[in-house]
């Protein structure tokens, strides 16, 4: 059996200097973002009025969808609203 010394001392140091670099890759690629809950609360929010402002932008003034629409704004905002700030934020 040849035991060649050249050929093990290579695969060490590239053993050496790589096992590190994977090691920390993996870890960097594997750690997920913190959770940004103002953000996802927003973009909750968000989601839930859009259909009823989009219903309140098209409706002509004092008309059914109108009124409609906007107890859809406030059961999802909790309370009567400025219907046209909250879907100017949602929009």
């Amino acid at each position: 059996m040849d035991l060649n010394i050249n050929n093990l001392v290579r695969s060490a140091v590239l053993l050496v200097v790589t096992l590190p670099v994977t090691v920390a890759a993996t870890v960097a690629l594997s750690e997920r973002p913190p959770v940004n809950v103002a953000r996802e609360t927003q973009e909750s929010l968000k989601a839930e009025l859009t259909e009823a402002c989009i219903k309140f932008a098209v409706s002509k003034v004092d008309s059914k969808l109108e009124r409609e629409a906007k107890n859809d704004i406030d059961d999802v905002l909790g309370g009567e609203v400025n219907h046209r700030e909250a879907c100017k934020w949602a929009l």
